[in-house]
């Protein structure tokens, strides 16, 4: 048994010392060469990609919500949703009044959560409800805590009739040193339909295609007809889409067409809103392919 401890132990010194010599006979050939056998350092695990977009919105019943969670997963974005202090009243025309009276004295409405941190963000998608044809209220009171310099602004609304291109154009003129881009509109009407987010996504895909190619309003127009006078059956597809909008006191005065998956309408009308003087607008009315729906009122651009 001893023997055979000793054998061991010499196989292990002469194994040890094999190991030892080849070890240094290595070294001594890179020393002469110059060059050493490095092995590629190991790579760090791959770390998830921060997030640059926010969606900042306020929503008064729930409509601008919905679409803001449409854009929040398009873009993966991070969310901060603007709440009131105080709550406007639960009805609509006690709601409408309290609008009506910030509006004339341009005191906007108190925040629960005025400032955002906006500092890791390149791209700002800003969205409200229309209220007096722009912006709701609660969206100055934020505006005034919150620089958007420097910040990609992508405006969104809901409507009852319009008011997309006027609270875009006064976002500009409100943060001059921002870039604020074609702006996103549908109505409360279509998006709370059964369908609604399902049209909505599909618009926002839209939208987002038109933003990377960085169309403007007027290159959007481009595939429409010139207009003309209005025939019998444009009359009868202007009729039924604006029966529930007798408060604009529209009157059409000719229309032009665009051929899609059904026909886009787009009558030039004279507006009398609520009782007031008469404007010039452009009303969008989409007419589905027979058998799919009845023409629907997409937009007052006002």
């Amino acid at each position: 048994m001893f023997q055979k401890l000793k054998f061991f132990a010499a196989v292990s010194v002469v194994a040890t010392s094999a190991l030892f010599l080849a070890c240094n006979g290595q070294e001594s050939a890179q020393s002469k060469t110059g060059e050493k056998n490095v092995q590629p350092a190991a790579q760090p695990a791959e770390q998830p990609v921060a997030t640059k977009s926010l969606v900042i919105f306020y929503s008064q019943n729930g409509a601008t919500k919905k679409v803001a969670e449409i854009f929040q997963k398009a873009r993966n974005a991070d969310v901060f949703e603007i709440a009131l202090a105080t709550p406007y009243p639960s009805t609509y025309d006690s709601t409408i009044a309290a609008v009506g009276a910030q509006r004339e004295s341009k005191q906007w409405p108190a925040l629960v959560n005025a400032k955002a941190d906006l500092a890791k963000y390149d791209t700002v998608f800003l969205g409200y409800p229309i209220m007096f044809g722009s912006f709701a209220p609660p969206i100055y009171s934020f505006l005034d805590s919150n620089d958007l310099s420097g910040k990609v602004v992508v405006p969104f609304c809901t409507y009852g009739s319009g008011g997309r291109k006027a609270s875009a154009a006064e976002l500009k003129t409100l943060e001059p040193n921002a870039n604020v881009t074609l702006a996103y509109g549908i109505s409360n009407k279509r998006v709370t339909a059964e369908n609604g987010s399902e049209v909505a996504a599909k618009e926002i895909e839209a939208f987002f295609a038109d933003l990377e190619t960085g169309k403007t309003d007027e290159m959007l127009m481009g595939g429409y007809s010139e207009q003309r006078p209005l025939t019998a059956e444009d009359s009868a597809v202007f009729a039924a889409a604006t029966k529930d909008y007798a408060y604009l006191s529209l009157k059409p005065l000719s229309v032009s067409t665009q051929v899609v998956a059904g026909t886009n309408f787009l009558f030039t009308c004279e507006m009398k809103a609520f009782g007031g003087p008469a404007v010039q607008t452009n009303v969008k009315i989409f007419r589905p392919l027979p058998g799919r729906g009845e023409p629907e009122l997409i937009v007052v651009e006002k």
